[in-house]
């Protein structure tokens, strides 16, 4: 027996069908449905059955079974919210415009990094207010702002002080604040 080997589900598909276009019908299935794998791997980590899970939403079994079997186009955002809702996990949302230049979309990232990193803040605290980790956390997110800024800063948003003061690491290392953010948030 020859020793097959596929670089993806969609090769080994086309070549099981003897068809090329199998390939790309597989792959775009499996594209379609990346926030349903994600949803089924949730349920599945949590050892929560569909019965139980449909029993928490307040629905039949057979709509999470329908949810699970679909793809990412097919759902509604109201029944993902429940789902999501009823494991107890929180949903976040990110919107990248790939037209906006480089620079735009990196200073997206950055903000997003330090949203997250105070996150980890609020976490280490709620644990044991561990203030080693919580100032290496501050000294990492003072640093990517201020090394950004160096670089990818424009004119203007460098020109903030309020926004360079809170971005260069200090040895108190205070929570950085968006003044002036380029993401046209408000302020913290």
């Amino acid at each position: 027996m020859e020793d097959l080997r596929y670089t993806s589900v969609g090769d080994a598909a086309a070549s099981l069908a003897g068809d090329e276009k199998v390939k790309q019908q597989v792959d775009e299935e499996i594209r379609c449905s990346q926030l349903v794998n994600n949803l089924l791997q949730l349920r599945i980590e949590k050892g929560i059955s569909q019965k139980e899970l449909a029993k928490r939403i307040g629905c039949d079994p057979s709509k999470i079974s329908r949810m699970e079997a679909g793809n990412d186009l097919q759902l509604r955002m109201g029944d993902v919210m429940q789902y999501l809702s009823a494991l107890n996990v929180k949903m976040n949302m990110v919107f990248e415009d790939t037209s906006l230049p480089v620079a735009e979309q990196i200073k997206q990232h950055v903000f997003l990094i330090h949203e997250k990193l105070e996150q980890l803040v609020k976490l280490a605290k709620q644990v044991d207010g561990d203030e080693i980790i919580i100032n290496k956390i501050h000294v990492f997110c003072s640093e990517v702002l201020f090394n950004f800024l160096s670089r990818f800063g424009d004119k203007r948003f460098m020109e903030n002080d309020s926004v360079i003061k809170h971005a260069r690491p200090k040895t108190d290392y205070p929570l950085l604040r968006r003044r002036g953010d380029p993401c046209g948030r408000s302020p913290l």
